[in-house]
């Protein structure tokens, strides 16, 4: 395979484009654009920088409103799409505190503003603002004509556009050990949470509580914004609800790590094929 890697920090991780098919300079020049709209995208959508519109957003008091940029918006109002989709099981303002019975703030998209519902916002992205940044880097490949490319941030979300010329798809990964299973994936992406990383940090939104599985899960979606908020909720959620839902959503695939070591794969990643 005839493809070139580049490699940024940000978002308190890492982000790599491999780029095939192109010549090494205008590859590295497309990358480093991407990287311009990744850096830009930072400082809109961290909690920790001060000046972004989530932490501008996180210190509003109850009932104050402020106008954010199309980003943010765009990214909460998958965010929201998410929270709905998964029952709470996926919330990126679970920590919100005094919300009462109502949602913890709404947008309002005509006037690109958020008000706060809360008496302490809290707006969260981790989990899903480093696939939406996938997403927005795709689309600048896309400008620079760049259709055969796979993305991903932190080895942790992947997302593959076309495959390489000659090949099935970008090679991609889930399980561990002797449950590890590859396929070539392309025009999709995939995403894994789990507690290799910081530990037992991932919460139950619907009650507070320490989410119970102990091994890795991951979804398949078509974006990596989807993917990343789906892969949460997988790992919130029980095998059964993991099971219905894949079983509704018929683009949607799952895998689920086992404690004795086996993975069950469900939807549409039940039958994709393996490759050692």
């Amino acid at each position: 395979m005839n493809a070139l890697t580049f490699r940024h920090e940000a978002m308190a991780t890492f982000f790599e484009i491999a780029i095939a098919d192109q010549p090494a300079d205008y590859a590295r020049q497309a990358a480093t654009a991407a990287w311009r709209e990744l850096d830009r995208l930072e400082s809109e959508l961290s909690r920790y920088v001060e000046s972004s519109d989530i932490a501008r957003a996180n210190r509003l008091a109850h009932g104050e409103t402020i106008a954010i940029g199309e980003d943010a918006l765009e990214c909460l109002l998958i965010a929201a799409e998410m929270s709905l989709a998964t029952r709470r099981a996926f919330d990126a303002a679970y920590a919100s505190e005094g919300v009462g019975d109502g949602p913890p703030f709404t947008l309002d998209p005509s006037e690109h503003a958020l008000t706060s519902r809360a008496e302490r916002l809290h707006l969260d992205l981790g989990a899903i603002g480093k696939g939406y940044a996938l997403d927005r880097l795709a689309a600048v490949l896309a400008e620079w004509k760049i259709s055969s490319a796979s993305l991903n941030s932190g080895g942790s979300t992947v997302l593959a556009l076309a495959a390489p010329a000659g090949e099935p798809g970008w090679l991609v990964g889930l399980g561990e050990g002797a449950a590890r299973r590859e396929f070539p994936l392309a025009h999709g992406a995939l995403s894994g949470s789990g507690l290799a990383v910081k530990g037992a940090h991932l919460i139950d939104p619907r009650s507070g509580a320490v989410a119970a599985r102990t091994e890795r899960a991951w979804a398949l979606a078509s974006t990596a914004a989807v993917a990343d908020a789906l892969s949460t909720a997988f790992f919130v959620w029980t095998d059964g609800e993991v099971a219905a839902y894949c079983a509704e959503q018929v683009d949607i695939g799952a895998a689920l790590a086992s404690a004795g070591g086996e993975l069950v794969r469900l939807g549409a990643l039940k039958n994709l094929g393996n490759r050692d």
